[in-house]
């Protein structure tokens, strides 16, 4: 708990002093939709699953098309596994990752009131689950939430965000891709047996306001 604390200060720190180097800076309030996927072998489509992000940013205007937005966001991940295609089994297995993330975006102003934001993002695991709602030989239901420890897997999600943003003051929206560079599992436990190397991805839409 006191590393979480200690993690969730500094990002916070971050983005709130940022704002002083900034010619002029706005802060805000965003949350929307996450369709979040793994690069297990074999996922597609099929496999990705519906959570939400919700958080804060502050965007310092650095030249005239150019700003710097950092942003501190509570981030479910993770992806959904169908087996309604199994002998066996018909239903639906959910692989639940709650992150903390603090993306720090490049925006370029394609238009006054449009642009293009792409950065790095750091992520810090809060916890994990899986969640299956299941029905085995047309017989026996599994309905059922199981906690995994945190420690089986790597604390630290690093990736790449990129997206469009469109700012109808003082209401923004827009759309993220962000994929993900470190591996989930961490190495010599039963999950990388489970997920080898796989990285996150998730698709955001979000709505904000602008202050």
């Amino acid at each position: 708990m006191r590393k979480t604390s200690g993690f969730l200060i500094i990002l916070f720190s971050i983005l709130i002093s940022t704002g002083a180097f900034g010619q002029f800076s706005r802060f805000g309030v965003k949350a929307g939709l996450n369709m979040s996927n793994m690069t297990v072998e074999g996922n597609n489509d099929q496999n990705l699953k519906f959570g939400l992000h919700a958080g804060v940013f502050n965007k310092i205007m650095i030249l005239d098309k150019f700003a710097v937005q950092p942003e501190l966001l509570y981030s479910s991940k993770g992806f959904k596994n169908n087996f309604d295609e199994s002998l066996i089994a018909d239903g639906e297995a959910k692989f639940n990752l709650s992150y903390i993330d603090l993306p720090v975006k490049l925006v370029y102003y394609l238009a006054e009131d449009f642009s293009f934001q792409f950065g790095p993002y750091v992520g810090y695991m809060l916890n994990a689950n899986v969640d299956t709602d299941a029905e085995v030989l047309n017989y026996f239901n599994i309905d059922s939430q199981d906690e995994i420890d945190r420690d089986r897997f790597n604390a630290i999600d690093f990736g790449l965000t990129g997206g469009l943003s469109f700012e109808l003051a003082p209401l923004v929206v827009g759309f993220n891709y962000n994929i993900g560079l470190t591996q989930v599992a961490k190495d010599n436990e039963p999950t990388e047996e489970m997920l080898g190397d796989a990285k996150n991805t998730v698709i955001q839409i979000y709505a904000g306001i602008l202050f």
